[in-house]
C-alpha cells in the first residue's frame, strides 16, 4: 500500500507533466487523479485542497532544490567578488534551473513553468521558502541596471526571465518531438540563452528615448 507521501509525489509528478502539456485550464483534477492511478476522483482535493494547492505543491516539489542551488551560486559569486556583476547574476538566476533541466533530459519542467507562471503570484508568502534566492537575484539585477529607471529595470528583468524560460521550454518540446530544428546541444543552447539575457538587460530603454523626443517635439 502506497504511503501518503508516495501518493502525493505521484500526483505531483503526473500533474507537472499534464500542466506542461495542456496548461492549467486544460487539465481537470479528475484527469490528474485518474492519470495518477487514483480510484478516488477527489484525491487531489483530499491531498492538496484543490487546483491552487496542487500548483503550489508542484512548484515547491522542484523549486526547493533549484532555490537552494541558486542561493549557493549567489554565495559563491559573492566570495569571488562578482556579486554585483551582470553576467554573474544572470547565471545565478538561470544556471540552477538549466542544471536541473540537464539532469532530467526527458523532463518537461521548463514547459510547466512557462505554461503556469503567468497565473502564479510569486510575491505571495507561500513561495518564500522556495523563491528567496530568485528574489535576491532580481533585487540585485534591478539595482545594478543604472542605465534604466527603476520601473524599467523591474520590467526588463521580469521580461528577461520570462523570455529565457520560454526559450528553454521551446527547446525542451522540440527535443522531445525530435524536430530537426534542434541542432545545438542543450549546453550550447544554455550559453545562447545566457548571452541573449545579458544583452537584453544591457540594452538601452528605447521607450524613454521616445518619450524625450515626444516632449521636445511638443515644446516646439
Amino acid at each position: 500500500m502506497a504511503s501518503v507521501e508516495g501518493t502525493r509525489s505521484v500526483i505531483i509528478e503526473v500533474a507537472e507533466r499534464m500542466f506542461a502539456e495542456h496548461g492549467v485550464e486544460g487539465v481537470s483534477m479528475r484527469d490528474v487523479a485518474a492519470a495518477a492511478g487514483q480510484r478516488n476522483n477527489s484525491a487531489v482535493q483530499y491531498h492538496f485542497g484543490g487546483r491552487d494547492g496542487l500548483l503550489l505543491a508542484v512548484f515547491r516539489y522542484r523549486m526547493g532544490e533549484i532555490n537552494q542551488a541558486r542561493s549557493e551560486y549567489l554565495a559563491e559569486i559573492d566570495r569571488q567578488g562578482r556579486g554585483e556583476d551582470l553576467r554573474a547574476l544572470v547565471e545565478a538566476g538561470l544556471r540552477p534551473l538549466t542544471d536541473f533541466l540537464a539532469s532530467v533530459p526527458e523532463g518537461h519542467y521548463a514547459r510547466f513553468i512557462a505554461r503556469v507562471s503567468p497565473s502564479v503570484d510569486f510575491a505571495s508568502g507561500e513561495f518564500d521558502e522556495v523563491f528567496d534566492g530568485n528574489r535576491e537575484v532580481v533585487a540585485r539585477l534591478t539595482r545594478i541596471l543604472g542605465h534604466l529607471s527603476r520601473r524599467a529595470a523591474i520590467e526588463r528583468v521580469d521580461l528577461m526571465f520570462n523570455m529565457t524560460v520560454s526559450a528553454l521550454a521551446v527547446y525542451e518540446q522540440r527535443r522531445e518531438e525530435g524536430l530537426p530544428v534542434v541542432r545545438a546541444s542543450f549546453a550550447e543552447t544554455v550559453e545562447h540563452v545566457i548571452d541573449m539575457a545579458v544583452g537584453s538587460l544591457e540594452a538601452a530603454d528605447s521607450t524613454a528615448a521616445a518619450k524625450r523626443v515626444k516632449r521636445r517635439t511638443a515644446t516646439h
